[in-house]
C-alpha cells in the first residue's frame, strides 16, 4: 500500500537536487522506481511500498504514476502539496524554501539512499533511464510488457539482486503483511 505522504516528499527531495527543481515526469518516474529498488537491495523493503509496473518506457511506482498523472485524487499534505501538475511532460517542486527538515516522513536512510541513487542517476535524462531500465545488468526484473503494464514483484527483484528463494520469500511476505496491515488500518 503505498505511502503517499513519504512519496510525496521523496519526488519532492529529488526535485529540490535538480538546478531549476523542474525536470520531465518520465526522469522523477524513473529516479523513483530506482530510489525504491535500491531500498529494497539495502533494507530489504521499500521507501514508498508502492507497487511496481513494467511499462514501454521500463518501470515506474504504479500509484505515484497515478498520482502523477491526476487519475487517483492526492490525499492532504500528499503528491499536490510537492509536486506542480505536469506540463509540457515536465513537473517542478510545487514548495518553495525547502530545507532538510521539510522532510520529516523521510528517515536518514531514507535520505542516504535518495542521495546515492541522485549520485548515481540524477545527471541522465529520462531516455538514458529508460534504457537503463530495459538494461538485464541493471534491472533483470524488467519485461517487455508488450505495449501495456506488466507487475514487477518484490520477490522477483530480490531474486534478480541474487537473494536466494527462500529470503527473497521471506523478504516479500514481510513487505505484504506490512501492506495487509496498513490496509486493515486504512479501511
Amino acid at each position: 500500500m503505498l505511502d503517499e505522504l513519504k512519496i510525496s516528499q521523496v519526488a519532492g527531495y529529488v526535485l529540490s537536487k535538480e538546478d531549476e527543481q523542474t525536470m520531465s515526469i518520465l526522469k522523477l518516474m524513473k529516479l523513483l522506481y530506482f530510489i525504491d529498488r535500491a531500498s529494497l537491495v539495502e533494507y530489504g523493503c521499500p521507501i514508498s511500498y508502492d507497487s511496481m509496473v513494467a511499462m514501454r518506457f521500463g518501470m515506474v511506482l504504479s500509484n505515484t504514476y497515478d498520482l502523477a498523472s491526476g487519475t487517483i485524487k492526492s490525499e492532504p499534505n500528499g503528491w499536490e502539496s510537492w509536486v506542480s501538475d505536469k506540463e509540457n511532460h515536465n513537473v517542478s517542486l510545487k514548495r518553495q524554501d525547502v530545507n532538510i527538515e521539510s522532510f520529516d516522513e523521510l528517515s536518514e536512510a531514507d535520505i542516504e539512499i535518495i542521495d546515492k541513487v541522485w549520485q548515481q542517476y540524477g545527471n541522465k535524462n529520462q531516455w538514458e533511464l529508460a534504457d537503463m531500465q530495459h538494461d538485464p545488468k541493471i534491472c533483470p526484473e524488467w519485461k517487455d510488457p508488450q505495449g501495456s503494464s506488466m507487475p514487477v514483484s518484490y520477490h522477483d527483484i530480490f531474486i534478480s539482486i541474487g537473494l536466494d528463494k527462500e529470503t527473497a520469500s521471506s523478504l516479500s511476505q514481510e513487505i505484504d503483511k506490512r501492506n495487509a496491515i496498513n490496509l486493515a488500518l486504512n479501511a
